[in-house]
């Protein structure tokens, strides 16, 4: 969690004790609270709801010979013309600064993990993890949004098959070595926030 997050949610909570039932103030703030998302409302081709979501998918843009910065439009652009598929395939994308951008639609069936799109939710690290490691930014935003979506969908991320990379579901190298070595840090990040 990064400072300001962690004073808000402070603020908020120290409000609830103030106020009476801190439990009850702090459920609401984690009820409540979504971390800072840059909707870009791109345009698809098609749209299909996802009717559950089970499982969250890091993945990595692995650009074969560089560690570059990505954003939605760009891969939602490269997913369209050159893939010929509705749009971006993930539903959220982590920048380089830590900026996370929403790319589909999050109640939308993804394009990110063959075979498992119809229950899972797809995140894109900017970047290639086989040639340099995420920055400090980015796995503060992976956590967090991670943990949102475990408390908004319900998931427990120390239940196996929750948060995996994709190369765990197909046969690729996605999300690169130095990013799959911390998803265990991930789900114990999440845990921890989210615990009563």
């Amino acid at each position: 969690m990064n400072r300001r997050n962690f004073f808000e949610l402070a603020a908020l909570t120290l409000a609830g004790f103030f106020f009476g039932n801190e439990k009850a103030s702090a459920d609401y703030v984690l009820d409540t609270w979504e971390p800072p998302i840059k909707k870009l409302f791109l345009k698809f081709t098609e749209y299909e709801e996802r009717s559950t979501t089970e499982v969250i998918v890091i993945h990595h843009a692995g650009f074969p010979d560089a560690d570059k910065d990505s954003s939605a439009e760009d891969i939602h652009k490269f997913h369209q013309e050159v893939n010929g598929w509705a749009g971006i395939g993930y539903h959220y994308v982590i920048r380089k600064d830590g900026t996370i951008e929403q790319g589909r639609r999050p109640k939308a069936v993804g394009a990110h993990a063959y075979q498992h799109n119809k229950n899972s939710i797809g995140i894109c690290v900017a970047g290639n993890f086989n040639l340099a490691k995420p920055n400090t930014k980015q796995m503060e935003s992976l956590k967090l949004l991670t943990a949102w979506l475990c408390k908004k969908y319900r998931l427990n991320p120390m239940s196996k098959g929750v948060i995996v990379g994709h190369r765990d579901f197909n046969d690729t190298a996605c999300p690169g070595d130095n990013l799959y070595s911390r998803l265990g840090e991930v789900r114990r990040w999440c845990r921890d926030f989210l615990k009563d």
